[in-house]
């Protein structure tokens, strides 16, 4: 059985638990299965992805991180569940992957995908990713520009990948399971972009539209 640990903050908190858990659980995910991280104490995202990884527990399974600006796919729990085994990225942009067709499937960990709207980590990978950029890459002035702005939890996750799994194969996978839908519900706590990052393989535009509907007339 997947499960699945949701990275918030207050001021979305609101999706999170008005849209977000609501469309996983109509698709007949367990809502024992959904874990949510507040970062309460606004610790900004590369801290709060740290202190989420240590609250996984059972570091012999593995777990779908899910960032809390997405929107899910028409059968997301099912291919969830289909492919729930070793690092699988559900998420794929132009703008940080580019359009590579030949990185789509099970590549090597090079050309995995700046993932984290939606990736599935091993537990022990996530954990051992939080204690190795605490001591090695935060505080770090080689580092610096990545950790200073409190953002860049996707680029030290594969610095961690890249140090210590060198042979392993990373599941990139088409059609994304999610979808970026941050322009809709106000700028994340990194801050608004000037342009939207969408999935660049999302095949259900039509729930974005759906969403949009939703939001505009509440």
């Amino acid at each position: 059985m997947a499960k699945y640990l949701i990275h918030t903050y207050p001021k979305r908190i609101w999706y999170v638990n008005g849209y977000l858990i609501p469309s996983m659980i109509k698709q007949g995910i367990a809502e024992a299965d959904i874990s949510i991280y507040n970062d309460e104490n606004e610790d900004g995202n590369l801290r709060a992805c740290l202190n989420a990884f240590r609250t996984l527990s059972d570091p012999q399974e593995g777990t779908w991180h899910l960032q809390d600006d997405i929107i899910i796919s028409h059968n997301f729990k099912e291919r969830s569940e289909e492919f729930n085994e070793g690092l699988v990225c559900g998420f794929s942009s132009l703008k940080y992957d580019g359009d590579i067709k030949e990185n789509i499937g099970l590549v090597d960990r090079s050309q995995m995908w700046f993932s984290f709207p939606c990736i599935r980590i091993p537990n022990q990978w996530a954990i051992e990713c939080a204690n190795w950029v605490d001591k090695y890459i935060i505080g770090n002035p080689v580092y610096f520009d990545y950790w200073k702005s409190g953002r860049n939890d996707d680029w030290a996750f594969k610095m961690y990948v890249k140090e210590f799994h060198k042979d392993c194969k990373v599941l990139n996978l088409a059609p994304n399971l999610v979808d970026h839908v941050d322009y809709l519900i106000g700028g994340g706590s990194g801050g608004k972009r000037k342009h939207p990052v969408r999935s660049q393989y999302f095949e259900d535009d039509y729930l974005v539209e759906e969403l949009k509907y939703v939001l505009d007339n509440n």
